[in-house]
């Protein structure tokens, strides 16, 4: 039992650092002045608001890497949280087979988003983004021009045939040329 927990306790650490490692690399150094100006950057305006969805543009390239590492920092904590039940001996049966669910439910959440992210990209768009971890769906869409409405909804569509019906919010991003 002990080498399960050591085992455990590793992998946790080692993804911990690969998740930090990637993030350090892919952000690029920022002085306080550029602090100010991303501010500017990030200007939101609503297009459609509807009981389904939302569609919002963004005119940040830094705000999609940040999304993606903070997605994935949640999702590693979550995961070394569930991991640390597992491997603890104090806990009853019924809460360590609750931790192992969940923590197999995670992993095909992130399997859907990525089946999910593939499929909008095979629509034609540069880069996707798709967050599921709060009580939305939330998509980023990185393309040439503004979505048109049926666009979205051409994504949205996609997204409950792969997740289910639930509440979504397409967001789209103009890439920088």
């Amino acid at each position: 039992m002990l080498l399960k927990k050591q085992t455990v306790w590793l992998l946790t650490m080692l993804s911990l650092i690969i998740v930090l490692s990637v993030y350090y690399i892919t952000t690029p150094e920022q002085s306080p002045t550029d602090l100010a100006a991303q501010d500017e950057d990030k200007k939101e305006s609503a297009e459609e608001t509807n009981g389904k969805s939302v569609v919002t543009e963004v005119d940040s390239d830094e705000m999609f890497t940040e999304l993606r590492m903070k997605i994935q920092d949640k999702r590693s904590e979550l995961q070394a949280k569930y991991n640390e039940v597992l491997a603890s001996t104090s806990v009853s049966a019924e809460v360590q087979s609750q931790a192992l669910s969940q923590l197999e439910e995670l992993q095909e959440l992130g399997m859907k988003e990525d089946t999910l992210e593939t499929l909008i990209k095979s629509m034609g768009y540069e880069d996707v983004l798709v967050n599921t971890m709060d009580s939305e769906v939330q998509i980023i869409v990185r393309a040439d021009e503004e979505l048109s409405k049926s666009e979205a909804n051409a994504i949205m569509r996609k997204a409950q045939e792969q997740l289910g019906d639930k509440h979504v919010a397409v967001q789209f991003q103009v890439a920088k040329k």
